[in-house]
Order: structure tokens, then C-alpha cells, then sequence
């Protein structure tokens, strides 16, 4: 392969602050370099290890993998694509981007009729690896010859020519002497031009040159010794370079074979764009594996617990797939909020012709949304891919100067790298899928390790105090209410503990700094409506004299209740939108879907105060003897602050958060997590309103418990309050089918003292209610499948239309049937509604 040409357009555009704004501010030159490839010599690159091999294909750019224990092929690429009309370039791209205009629209680019059709790339061959640069953009094909020298210049190659080569060259050129000039030259015009020509004669490149010629006096000139960096001298003397003012992007890409799969990566840092057309979106691989009309198979996307979208299934109606991981960055701004999505697994898959792969997005995955597509919705292909969102904006009003409103932009891209791995399975079944993950999980994460014990785990969480308004002197006042005190918690804990329930993990919330809105946890104050610091210290001394696992609730990433008199000020400790605003937040209304205004207003704190925070509240509730903590947020909700002066990445976020809670978890803090983000999962010693299924999007055909395959035996998790939940019944019967623990929400007040509040959701937690109920399902269960939490699941099948089976390394097999009518299962009866339990150690 040729050594790499460059060539440096200086393009220079108006930017304002780093970002597009519409005040003036004194312009800077964007520097692209663009790629160009040359004469490729390597018409295959193959790379292998013991269970892989990587085959790499120069002229288009495109590869396959093949796996040696199956000889199964997957291909970066539909093979077949002359058919799909004006997806044909997009299906053979191995990228595509978005970048956002000044009208602020996004632009879909693909790779392959912008930079690899063009020539406009280069490769070099890595280790275990290939490395590929793009330029992607309208860039027309750079050729390293003199466009225009002084006469000396030229001569100090031309003459180190033969004499026919010369005369070759000579075709494409024209000399320009200032002293014998036809009529139609402008003497003046050129000397502007080429100043030089006042001294010597200078040579030009004729406009309109063949292109067959200007390849030639490219290899000519090459052989002399004419390099891109004299070309770049050359450009700059004459300003010969032209400025395009057209959306031009460089994005390098590293496929590389590792041990346990292609780890493909994009190293942000070669990521080069123009300030004018900000990059928005990035998309590595997006029809790997792909299955045509033909094959047989399906999507995996981790849908809440996880779900199925089958090749070829008809859907072509519906929207094809879209989700982010990890849910919506409360530092971006939304005017409305229909559906939360989100998803807690980076990783998608695909079942094609027996064998599967799962892409696991490693690094980067802060910024990523899953997509996923069936063939006839655009084209004939099943498809499912990553696209990270790179640079992030927000609408400025600048109405002081201008009628309109304008987009401003991040001012740079984060020096990271995305990565993300494809580990392929010689079987078809997303168990595999699972297990795989599950064992690429407990490789990466050592903490992770399988339990050596089964128990039920039961997880409850104790509501102490709610704030409500109250009246002195005709003044309204937010003020705590109690809900459940001190002493009543303990008594809640008591009954439950007397009743048999072994694993206890109680989480109380509400009971610090005002109630479950509490303010900032940068000091712990106990409540004075729950009672006394001797009912807390009594409180704390039964959980640990009865082995009950304590954990007391707390918000950290977001302060409610801000006052003059604690340590958050608004402007210099929240966080900030690209816009500079300081993130400020109101509850959306489940009704028509927007800002409710009068109810409350809370903030995003900047990151370094909240891990402060943490660090003292850690610290205040070791002091009192607790040593667990139930994040309401932290492992569950993930945001960046873009404040301009110190910006912190969603992903940086991320990584603060993992060594925080690894050095918790190394300090013998017991961990509660809601949701369960991946990033958290290893640090946590219980997960709570864990999503046992899906939200049933149209273009899903089945929801699999894919996250509670991965995690059973190792976690203890638990899916939503089943006493909260608007269909008990399914609830219940998602428990036993995925393997989870019971989650109740009690508390010692009536519902009634809930009329009138902000939190009428907890209607149904009044303990009394419960307790029998509870006690009863409880010891029911534990009968079960009480010797299960410590086993991997093995198997999970669909037997018929809701109708599933859930089965256990020792064997057992749980069959659980959602219908309204009894099912018949080998000659046994699954009562409608309910399920049975078949083999083990029971």
C-alpha cells in the first residue's frame, strides 16, 4: 500500500462561541484532512486466532468473520444489494453519520458513495487488526501534483525525468511568463495571482486536464520523489487550495480480532468535522449480519428484560425500533415526556441460519441508542445496529438581537472512544445469547461472582415521610408528614422477621432532610415527626441483631428543596444545558404529557457536587451504624452537565459513578439500586423495579427474560411493588417466571392521610392491609423456589401463546401460563392464570 496522502483544506467559517449562533465573532480555519488511497495493493487482508477468522476486503473497505467451529460467515454487508434502489449505497456503507444544518435538521451520510466509491480513504494493517480513516463528504479526488509553481520549483523534478515522460507532462501544463503574454492575459490579474512571475516564469495545470493525464503526472512526479507534504507547500503558495464550504467529515475506524470476539472501535480524537456542520450522530456497522427475506432468524434488542423481533414478520407499518440506553440525560432539554424509554443492557443480537451473535457496546455506550429495522419497512433487509449521539445542542433565544432562535452546538467532541464487540455463538437461541453475556459479565467484572446460597430475597421498601403543606398564621408551608416512624418501621420489620422471612432487605425512604423530596444529603437530619435520634438508634440495633439488611433511601443526583440556608447554590452547583442554563426540572403530568409548573421545581446538580454529597452521606450514615444505601437515582438515571467552563460527559458520568460504587462496594456498603443500569449491576447487592418485561411495542413479536438469565444466580433482583401494581396477578406470575425476588412498598399510615398529596401511588402500601397476604405468598414461594436463587437459568421456552417455561440448573422447571383458560402440559394441568413447578430439590 502507498504511504498515505494528505492533503489540508483550509476551510474557514464563522463560528460563534465554538458553536452556530448568529452574533458575530472572528472566524477560525476548520482543518480536514482528507484521505486518498491510491493504488491498493492488498486484494484480500486475513487476520485469525484460534476461533476466528477476520477477512478484509481494501477495495470496498467491507469484511467478513468467519467462525471455525461452525464455518458459519458473517458479512459487515448485505451481499446482494443491486435491487434495493436508493438504499443500495446506504446497505453497502460500514458508516454512516448525521450532522445537524443551520436550519437545524439532521443529514443522513453514508460511507460508501462519499468516501469509498471516491477513493477517499485509506488502511493500514494493525497488529491483529486493520485501521481505515474515511473522509466523507462531496470532496472531489486529490491528486499530489504541482497545480501552480515558479518555474524553478517545477524544473526541480521535471528535469530528473526522462525525455518522454517530460513530454508527456508537458501537455497538461501551460507557461505563464510575464514577458511574452498573449492578448488575452491580464498582466495585472496574474501577478496578483502569482507574484512570483514578476521574477520567473510559473507553471500552471491547464483547467479542463483529462483525468487519465493528471493520474499520470501524479505517478510521474511521485517517482521523482514529489511528496504529499510538497504538494501541501505547493497549495498554500497560491492559495491554490479552494475553500469548500460543504459538510466534510474524517472518522477512523479499528477492527480488531480479540480472544473472545471483533472488537470494532472509533477513536473520538480522529473524529474531524467542519464548526459550521456539527456531526450529531454516529452509526459503526449498521447491517452487520443482516438477514435478507430468505434467511430465518431474529433481532435480540434489550428491551426492558429483553425482547424478539423476528425476521421478515410483516411489521412494515409500524416504526422500526428505537431506544436509548440507560434512559433520557436529564441535562438535554424536553418539552414532554409520552414515554420514558430506556433500556439498562448495551447490547443487541442477531439469530441468523443457526447461529447468533451479541454485539456488547463496551465503551461509549452512555451515548447510544439501539435501532432495529424488518425487511420492507425501507428496504429487504432485517437489521439491528448502534448509533451513538456525539455532539449535543439546545435551542438559544437570542431575541435581543434576531427574530430567530438558534441551535447552539457542544464546542468539541469528548477525547474517548467508542467500542463495541461482537462475540459470536454457535447456536441460535437467545439463552445462549444470555449466557454469553452472562460469562463475558463475571470475565470483566471479578466482584461478580456466582452465590453459594439460596434464599428468597425479599426486598421492602418503608415509606416514612412525605411533605405536605400546612398553615401557620394563614402562610402555607411544605412540611414533613409522617407516614411511618421510627418505631413503626421497626415494628414492620419485626412482624416480618417473626414471620419467617429470612432474607429481609428493607429500604426507608423518606426518613432524612424533610422526606422522600429531601434536600441535599450533604448532612443528615433525622425527622422530628418520625420520631427521636433513641427510636432511630433502636431501630438500626434490631435490623442488625436480626441479620435484616438496612438500607436507608437517598436522591443524590438531584436536590429538591433548595434553600438559602444549605450548601446548593443554583448558579454555581447545578448542572448546565449546552445553552448555559442551569438545568431546572418539573414533574410531567401522566395526563397530557407536559411540564406540570405549579407543583415543584427541582435541579440537576453538576457532578462533582453530588459525588461530595455521597461521599458525606456515606459517611453520616456509617456514623449512625448503617452501612446500605438505596440509590433512587444512581444506577437507574445517567446525565451529563454541559456547562461550557467545565463540561462532563455523560460518559465520564458513567465511569465516576462505576469507581464510586466499586469503592463503596470495597468498603463493605451494601448496595439498592433501582432499574439496574449494566454499569451498576456488579456493584449492587439487590436491584428493585427491575423490568420483568417489555412496554409491547408493535414491532415486537415476543418479550424474553434475557436481563434475568444473565443475572440470576448472582444478583438478587426484584421487579415493581407487586401490592402497587394494577394487575397483581401478572405481576406476580412475572416474578415466578423470570426467577425474581418480592418487592412490597408498606407503610404504617392509612391511605387515607394520602388524600390531597403529591404521592397518592403509594394507595395501596398500608402495612395492616398487607401483612398476611404478604407472610402468605412469602412462605408460599420460598416452598417453590426457595432453592433456585443460587442456580443459573438454564433453558426458557415458549411453549405456546402465554404459555412459557423457566428452567434451572438442577432441573427444575417452572411452566407459568398467563391464559384464561388451563394449559396441558405433557399431561399435567397449568391452572389458567397461574403456575406449576416440576422436578429439582424442592
Amino acid at each position: 500500500m502507498k504511504t498515505r496522502k494528505k492533503l489540508l483544506l483550509l476551510l474557514v467559517i464563522p463560528f460563534l462561541l465554538g458553536v452556530m449562533s448568529a452574533c458575530s465573532k472572528e472566524a477560525v480555519d476548520d482543518n480536514i484532512e482528507v484521505y486518498s488511497q491510491g493504488e491498493i495493493e492488498d486484494k484480500e487482508i486475513v487476520i485469525e486466532n484460534n476461533d476466528l477468522e477476520f477477512h478484509f476486503f481494501p477495495e470496498t473497505t467491507q469484511f467478513y468473520v468467519l467462525k471455525k467451529s461452525t464455518g458459519f460467515i458473517w458479512h459487515s454487508n448485505p451481499e446482494n444489494t443491486e435491487d434495493q434502489g436508493g438504499f443500495r449505497k446506504e446497505l453497502e456503507s460500514t458508516l454512516t453519520l448525521r450532522y445537524n444544518t443551520e436550519s437545524g435538521s439532521k443529514t443522513l451520510l453514508n460511507n460508501y458513495g462519499l468516501s469509498i466509491e471516491k477513493g477517499n480513504y485509506t488502511y493500514e494493517k494493525l497488529e491483529n487488526g486493520v485501521k481505515v480513516n474515511y473522509t466523507i463528504g462531496n470532496v472531489d479526488k486529490v491528486y499530489y501534483v504541482p497545480k501552480a509553481v515558479p518555474e524553478s520549483r517545477f524544473l526541480e523534478f521535471y528535469d530528473k525525468m526522462s525525455k518522454s515522460v517530460q513530454s508527456q507532462i508537458s501537455m497538461s501544463y501551460r507557461v505563464y511568463d510575464i514577458n511574452n503574454l498573449r492578448k488575452s492575459d491580464d498582466k495585472e490579474a496574474l501577478i496578483a495571482t502569482y507574484p512570483d512571475i514578476v521574477d520567473e516564469p510559473i507553471y500552471v495545470m491547464m483547467d479542463g486536464t483529462p483525468q487519465y493525464l493528471i493520474e499520470m503526472a501524479e505517478e510521474k512526479f511521485a517517482e521523482v520523489g514529489y511528496t504529499a507534504e510538497d504538494y501541501e507547500i505547493d497549495a498554500a503558495r497560491y492559495g491554490s487550495t479552494k475553500s469548500q464550504d460543504t459538510p466534510v467529515f474524517n472518522v477512523s475506524v479499528i477492527y480488531e480480532l480479540k480472544d473472545d470476539g471483533l472488537e470494532v472501535s472509533i477513536p473520538l480524537s480522529d473524529v474531524k468535522y467542519k464548526q459550521k456542520y456539527p456531526i450529531v450522530e454516529i452509526r459503526p456497522l449498521p447491517y452487520f449480519g443482516a438477514g435478507g427475506e430468505s434467511d430465518e432468524g431474529f433481532i435480540f434488542v434489550p428491551e426492558g428484560s429483553g425482547a424478539i423481533i423476528n425476521f421478515n414478520n410483516n411489521k412494515h407499518s409500524q416504526n422500526s425500533y428505537r431506544t436509548d440506553i440507560y434512559g433520557w440525560d436529564y441535562a438535554l432539554s424536553r418539552d414532554a415526556v409520552i414515554d420514558e424509554t430506556r433500556m439498562n443492557m448495551p447490547l443487541f443480537g442477531i439469530s441468523k441460519n443457526g447461529s447468533s451473535f451479541i454485539c456488547i457496546l463496551e465503551e461509549g455506550n452512555s451515548y447510544s441508542f439501539i435501532e432495529a429495522a424488518v425487511s420492507g419497512s425501507s428496504h429487504g433487509y432485517n437489521y439491528a445496529c448502534a448509533n451513538y449521539n456525539l455532539l449535543h445542542s439546545e435551542e438559544m433565544d437570542i431575541s435581543a438581537k434576531s427574530d430567530k432562535t438558534v441551535r447552539m452546538f457542544e464546542e468539541k467532541l469528548p477525547d474517548e472512544v467508542l467500542v463495541q464487540k461482537y462475540i459470536f455463538i454457535d447456536n441460535e437461541d437467545y439463552v445462549s445469547m444470555a449466557t454469553k453475556y452472562r460469562q463475558y459479565l463475571m470475565n470483566r467484572f471479578p466482584v461478580l461472582v456466582k452465590k453459594t446460597e439460596s434464599d428468597l430475597p425479599v426486598a421492602v421498601e418503608i415509606i416514612g415521610a412525605i411533605d405536605r403543606t400546612k398553615h401557620y398564621l394563614g402562610i402555607p408551608f411544605r412540611r414533613p408528614y409522617e407516614l411511618t416512624s421510627y418505631e413503626e418501621a421497626q415494628g414492620i420489620i419485626k412482624e416480618l422477621n417473626e414471620a419467617g422471612i429470612s432474607d429481609l432487605n428493607v429500604n426507608y425512604k423518606g426518613w432524612f432532610n424533610g422526606g422522600i423530596l429531601h434536600k441535599a444529603p450533604n448532612k443528615v437530619k433525622l425527622i422530628n415527626e418520625l420520631g427521636s435520634k433513641k427510636d432511630f438508634k433502636n431501630l438500626v440495633k434490631y435490623t442488625d441483631e436480626n441479620d435484616v439488611n438496612l438500607y436507608l433511601g437517598a436522591t443524590i443526583q438531584f436536590v429538591y428543596n433548595n434553600s438559602l440556608i444549605d450548601n446548593f447554590v443554583v448558579i454555581r452547583d447545578g448542572a448546565k444545558h449546552v445553552n448555559r442554563k442551569v438545568v431546572e426540572l418539573k414533574p410531567y403530568s401522566p395526563v397530557y404529557y407536559g411540564k406540570i409548573d405549579d407543583l415543584y421545581t427541582y435541579y440537576l446538580a453538576k457532578p462533582s457536587y453530588y459525588m461530595n454529597n455521597l461521599n458525606s452521606y456515606a459517611k453520616e450514615i456509617a456514623k449512625r451504624g448503617v452501612k446500605g444505601i438505596a440509590f433512587e437515582d444512581i444506577g437507574m438515571i445517567l446525565s451529563a452537565d454541559y456547562n461550557k467552563k467545565n463540561p462532563v460527559s455523560r460518559e465520564e458520568v458513567k465511569n465516576m459513578q462505576m469507581e464510586k460504587l466499586k469503592e463503596l462496594a470495597s468498603e463493605e456498603y451494601n448496595i439498592m439500586i433501582r432499574s439496574g443500569n449494566m454499569y451498576a449491576v456488579p456493584y449492587a447487592d439487590f436491584i428493585i423495579d427491575l423490568n420483568l418485561g417489555t412496554k409491547g411495542y408493535n414491532i415486537i413479536d415476543d418479550e424474553i427474560p434475557f436481563y434475568e438469565i444473565v443475572l440470576h444466580g448472582l444478583v438478587s433482583y426484584a421487579g415493581s411493588a407487586i401490592n402497587l401494581s394494577p394487575d397483581y396477578t401478572k405481576n406476580l406470575l412475572k416474578t415466578v417466571e423470570t426467577g425474581a425476588g418480592l418487592y412490597f412498598c408498606f407503610m404504617s399510615a392509612d391511605a387515607f392521610d394520602l388524600r390531597d398529596s403529591r404521592y397518592t401511588n403509594y394507595y395501596s402500601s398500608n402495612f395492616n392491609d398487607w401483612k398476611d397476604e404478604a407472610v402468605e405468598l412469602y412462605q408460599k414461594m420460598k416452598d417453590d423456589f426457595g432453592h433456585l436463587y443460587n442456580q443459573f437459568i438454564t433453558d426458557h421456552q415458549k411453549l405456546a401463546a402465554g404459555v412459557y417455561l423457566t428452567q434451572y440448573e438442577d432441573g427444575t422447571k417452572v411452566i407459568v401460563n398467563y391464559n384464561d383458560r388451563a394449559y396441558n402440559h405433557k399431561g399435567i394441568q397449568v391452572p389458567a392464570k397461574d403456575y406449576i413447578v416440576e422436578g429439582g430439590k424442592q
